[in-house]
């Protein structure tokens, strides 16, 4: 169990580790400021995100390898950040026409 969280947080790392390895790539007047301490807060959420997730699916009964755990823990950001975008309660909503 201990394995399968530690899995998944790591897959939850690692989505950080690319954004940090990006870092080269931006022009030099628009990298993000490493000392200031919310640069750093998603290296410490995410993985906690994608372990408890993790644990979730382990308290319900699903078995995850690691490969699968670590899976979790990189989608588990991804998920929740497109979910937030969301809005289901939007005026912006389409009508798919008469009929459908």
């Amino acid at each position: 169990m201990l394995t399968t969280i530690l899995c998944a947080a790591f897959g939850g790392l690692i989505i950080n580790i690319l954004n940090l390895l990006e870092i080269g790539k931006i022009p030099k007047d628009r990298r993000p400021d490493i000392k200031d301490f919310f640069y750093w807060l998603p290296y410490l959420l995410w993985p906690l995100l994608g372990a408890g997730l993790a644990a979730i699916y382990l308290k319900s009964g699903v078995e995850l390898k690691p490969i699968l755990a670590m899976n979790v823990g990189i989608s588990a950001p991804l998920i929740i950040r497109s979910m937030a975008t969301i809005n289901p309660f939007s005026a912006n909503t389409q009508n798919p026409g008469v009929g459908a």
